[in-house]
């Protein structure tokens, strides 16, 4: 059942309807004329973000197949509720793709509020049987239906390994079965880019959708791009004059869709530099001075407000401080989180549930590391204990965002020179160390 907000965000949509053009041919999947113009409702209820447009743009450069050069911010927007109603389900990433190629073949990615094929209606363009209006237009009910159908169709898991196209055709039952594969490695494209909501966790400098490492310990900005696989490419030195700085920090702070760096000078004034794709980033920001205290512990937490803008966080005598990003590398004051912190290594932020609201990790007593599951509105759960034996790792602790691919966001340190990655699996849990290799020494 929907809920009142729900119905009531639903009822806006219909009244905002833009005018159609013309109707199409009926017997025909509308993605086929993707400049034609329907009455669609909105996606999101706050509409498109300049993120959006941000990720639009980056797809326009990349996608090859029926959405080829006609992404905008609003199929963005539309394409992001789809793959959040997938990750709120605790789904892989793979049903996102399933999911998003359909919405390709049968809407182009809009939200069709107009029956032009029959009684169909939305981004899945689901007939009347499949329920009400409202909740056809609705993205995230939509999803759900289309999901439930999916698993029904699909038992024990055997959609994961199903063939996209053949999966999109068995819940949808179209008369042009073979349109839905074409679209599939469009759809993993969109997918990648989406998967982290309204946030970057971890460092992405040449927009690739693979988590980066960074550092600066030598006094040069050095990265090492993620290839996927907990694979890096060779170092790539960008710049010098960093040795009067803080350990920087990587997030979105100005909304474009691409990591940003935070970093504290001389232990006192925080500078941003914006990224702007391909290793590059522009002049930096002054955002303000007074952050002396905090200059050792600075971190980078993703959303944790859930206001789409990524937040920062740091300690000062033993208390957790956050600062809510708003956008254009603007921050809001210092929201006091709590004391106690004095026994815990510097906190790292990313997704380890994978709800799309940052998390808190860090290790207690230079032993056992512990996650704290964000909540929303700067509040977190409990402490939950993931396990004992980090004490060689409690000062290089990092949070990388999702290295292997795998949809969820991953953390690394550095024991006697040698680097390791711990793979997310969701749930607060990682997999066995991974060895990346030895040369870290100078890094971290």
């Amino acid at each position: 059942m929907l809920s009142t907000t729900t119905a009531a965000l639903t009822a806006f949509a219909i009244l905002a309807l833009s005018t159609p053009a013309h109707a199409a041919n009926p017997d025909e999947p509308l993605a086929g004329e993707v400049t034609a113009a329907y009455a669609t409702a909105p996606c999101d209820p706050n509409g498109p973000t300049s993120a959006d447009a941000a990720t639009a743009t980056q797809l326009n450069a990349i996608l090859t197949a029926n959405l080829d050069g006609h992404m905008n911010a609003y199929r963005v927007s539309c394409a992001r509720m789809v793959v959040k109603a997938v990750r709120d389900r605790g789904l892989a990433p793979r049903a996102a793709v399933i999911a998003i190629a359909t919405t390709i073949v049968e809407s182009s990615i809009q939200n069709v509020a107009e029956t032009v094929d029959h009684d169909s209606l939305g981004l899945f363009q689901q007939r009347g049987s499949w329920g009400s209006v409202e909740q056809r237009l609705n993205p995230i009910w939509a999803t759900n239906a289309f999901l439930n159908k999916m698993i029904r169709t699909y038992p024990n898991n055997a959609w994961k390994t199903a063939p996209v196209g053949e999966v999109c055709q068995a819940v949808q039952g179209s008369a042009y079965p073979d349109r839905y594969q074409p679209e599939a490695g469009d759809a993993q494209k969109i997918v990648d880019a989406l998967w982290k909501p309204g946030s970057l966790f971890g460092a992405d400098f040449n927009s690739d959708g693979i988590g980066d490492i960074f550092s600066e310990t030598t006094g040069t900005l050095t990265i090492w791009n993620g290839k996927g696989s907990n694979n890096f490419a060779t170092r790539q030195e960008i710049g010098g004059g960093w040795s009067a700085f803080s350990k920087p920090v990587a997030g979105d702070f100005n909304n474009d869709g691409i990591s940003d760096l935070a970093a504290i000078k001389n232990r006192s004034t925080l500078y941003i530099w914006n990224g702007e794709g391909g290793n590059e980033f522009g002049p930096a920001i002054e955002v303000g001075g007074g952050w002396g205290a905090y200059d050792g512990t600075l971190t980078s937490l993703g959303d944790v407000n859930k206001d789409g803008h990524d937040d920062i966080a740091a300690i000062a005598d033993g208390t957790l401080y956050i600062w809510n990003g708003e956008g254009g590398n603007e921050f809001g004051p210092a929201t006091e989180i709590g004391p106690g912190w004095s026994a815990f290594s510097k906190p790292v932020g990313g997704d380890f549930n994978n709800d799309g609201i940052g998390d808190i990790a860090a290790i207690k007593n230079r032993s056992t590391l512990y996650i704290w599951n964000g909540e929303g509105g700067n509040e977190f759960g409990p402490a939950t204990e993931v396990g004992g034996g980090w004490g060689a790792y409690d000062g290089t602790l990092t949070s990388l965002g999702d290295v292997n691919k795998d949809g969820h966001d991953d953390i690394a340190a550095m024991a006697d020179g040698t680097l390791y990655v711990w793979n997310g699996e969701g749930g607060n849990e990682f997999g066995p160390a991974t060895e990346i290799g030895p040369g870290w020494t100078p890094y971290f």
